[in-house]
């Protein structure tokens, strides 16, 4: 997994979702279907997870209710119904599993890479949980932003630990820069967000950084947009945090 493909992939997902988050939660929850069915297909890969094609079934599942649940919620909070989804992701994982065994040795490595996917996949759900949010909504642009800004950042030089300053710096400074783009942002709430948008990128390149070479293309696309999804988690409770 080349770094400039995993950063560039976070760095394109970001933006879309930026532009997402700028046009309403719907245009927003298109936005981050697309990100789960492309994460879908490379996910089983990227994990060496046996029965890909179950595999990528049970993400792209487990993103696309947590995404409609998300969507389509009346009351709050929203993210209540991507519980739902992974459970019933869980729950076809192991029937998978009992169904078609994986070769001796892969059992717990097949459930819990599928599982892990779908994890993954819907927390994707939390960007449209926190564009819906009143007085959040801002603030899904400004991680978005500051995440794709981390992750460019991320590749500038061949030393990691002055790459990870690099890229805390720019996403906190872009984050408080948002504050008085956004009259719904204060200067301190956009840093706190782009902080957080950055330390999931970091910690998952630095992850996959360590990881076994794959040179499978789709791996690192997989790779590339699973900070992205994750960082929504982190955006929507800052979101709760700050706004309430």
């Amino acid at each position: 997994m080349n770094p400039w493909t995993r950063a560039t992939v976070a760095a394109a997902s970001a933006a879309l979702l930026a532009a997402g988050g700028l046009y309403g939660a719907r245009w927003l929850a298109l936005a981050v279907l697309l990100l789960s069915f492309v994460l879908a297909i490379g996910w089983p890969v990227l994990t060496w997870t046996p029965h890909w094609i179950a595999g990528s079934a049970i993400t792209l599942g487990a993103g696309a209710l947590s995404v409609v649940g998300v969507l389509l919620g009346r009351d709050e909070p929203f993210l209540r119904h991507m519980v739902i989804a992974l459970a019933a992701s869980t729950v076809a994982a192991l029937i998978v599993e009992v169904v078609y065994p994986s070769p001796p040795g892969q059992v717990v490595t097949a459930v819990a890479g599928t599982i892990s996917g779908a994890t993954v996949a819907a927390s994707g759900a939390a960007w449209i949980a926190a564009a819906r949010t009143p007085g959040a909504e801002d603030l899904v642009v400004a991680g978005a932003v500051a995440l794709a800004i981390s992750a460019i950042a991320s590749v500038l030089t061949t030393h990691m630990g002055i790459n990870i300053a690099v890229a805390l710096t720019l996403s906190v400074v872009v984050g408080a820069g948002s504050g008085y783009i956004f009259t719904s942002i204060q200067w301190y709430g956009g840093a706190f967000v782009g902080f957080l948008a950055a330390s999931s990128f970091i910690a998952v390149h630095e992850l996959t950084r360590r990881e076994v070479a794959n040179t499978s293309v789709w791996a690192g696309i997989a790779s590339g947009i699973t900070p992205v999804t994750v960082a929504g988690a982190l955006v929507y409770i800052g979101g709760r945090i700050l706004v309430g």
